[in-house]
């Protein structure tokens, strides 16, 4: 079988350059920034996100054979999710546009049918499809067209309970998209809603524990509190309940209720019985701040930088306290901005951040 031809993948001018005005100095100028040449894999594993889509695309343009569909694939689904985690969603999703139409018969294989395009690409193609257009609806389209393909491959797997298992999965997680669409949209409570059909109705089982958990999100997005706290009974009701998540949550329910004082003391204990969760202490500082305590908040979040791998939320939330306690709160930001540039990797975590983080003005 002749290969086919994915020549039009490698057209230098659907890559763009990548925008710096959003990043501080000190990230463009680290010390320890790595090579533009190291493996992608390598830029992967450090967080460095941005040389990894710079790679991932010089890459597909000059490094790869125009029928190594499989190659050309996998660096274009890189070259995307990592425009995504550096916040590009825009470029994203005009670069996203070099595929063309994924239904099209010449994603086909000519004797088993099957889509040549890795599920995973094809899930963030529809996403940036629908940011490109502006049209969440179209994002929601895509999701359900996906669903449809799920279902019918459910059918044909006649012979294979593990290939079966894997659409269902497929699906369950088309249908969590969905959820995620209407949330964007800022539909909560029909993300709310559509979330409580996906429950298999077996209050027992992980997926609708996990299911019964984003509803309580939700819900505390929405303001509706009864709602969070009767789909957080529900998940604590199953057999393989977490004790630690159902008490953050519970924890976040008398945040988001108003009960600052009671937040606080559920976080505290949270936060004593596991000293190591960097999200419990942020949300500790966060109560910390409401309660008016805002020096111990401080040298919480202060502490976090120091000893964890830093996360958008805790370099917001300790550039706020920054500017509760002192008017040269620009400069405690770009010293923090400067502190983090000088990591040797992300530690997990992506390890650029924008200006936005720090709550800083871009110049």
């Amino acid at each position: 079988m002749p290969s086919k031809d994915f020549s039009f993948v490698q057209d230098p001018a659907a890559y763009h350059i990548l925008p710096t005005a959003t990043i501080p100095p000190p990230f463009l100028n680290a010390p320890y920034t790595p090579s533009p040449s190291s493996p992608i894999d390598t830029l992967l594993l450090t967080g460095h996100y941005r040389l990894a889509a710079v790679s991932a695309a010089r890459s597909i343009v000059t490094g790869a054979s125009p029928h190594d569909h499989s190659t050309l694939l996998h660096l274009l689904h890189i070259r995307l999710a990592c425009l995504c985690l550096i916040n590009e969603h825009a470029l994203a999703a005009q670069e996203s546009k070099v595929l063309g139409d994924l239904s099209s018969g010449f994603y086909r294989h000519p004797l088993t049918n099957a889509h040549l395009v890795p599920w995973d690409l094809r899930l963030l193609v529809v996403r940036l499809a629908a940011l490109g257009y502006g049209d969440w609806r179209k994002g929601i389209m895509g999701y359900y067209e996906l669903a449809r393909e799920c279902r019918e491959s459910i059918v044909k797997a006649n012979t294979s309970d593990e290939e079966k298992n894997i659409w269902r999965a497929r699906l369950r997680d088309c249908g969590i998209r969905v959820a995620n669409v209407l949330v964007e949209m800022g539909d909560l409570e029909g993300a709310g809603r559509h979330l409580a059909t996906l429950s298999d109705g077996d209050t027992s089982t992980q997926s609708t524990r996990e299911i019964s958990l984003m509803e309580t999100l939700v819900w505390l997005r929405v303001g509706d509190i009864a709602s969070a706290r009767r789909c957080l009974a529900q998940a604590s009701s199953a057999s393989d309940s977490t004790a630690l998540i159902d008490a953050t949550l519970h924890a976040l329910i008398q945040l988001a209720d108003s009960e600052f004082e009671d937040a606080s003391t559920s976080f505290r204990a949270l936060h004593e019985a596991h000293p190591s969760d960097a999200m419990i202490a942020q949300n500790l500082a966060v109560c910390l701040v409401y309660t008016g305590r805002i020096a111990e908040a401080n040298d919480i979040l202060a502490k976090l930088v120091d000893e964890s791998a830093p996360f958008h939320s805790l370099v917001f939330n300790l550039s706020t306290v920054y500017e509760l306690c002192t008017e040269r709160n620009k400069d405690k930001k770009v010293d923090l901005a400067s502190r983090l540039a000088r990591r040797k990797g992300g530690d997990g975590v992506g390890w650029e951040m924008s200006a936005s983080d720090f709550k800083l003005q871009v110049a």
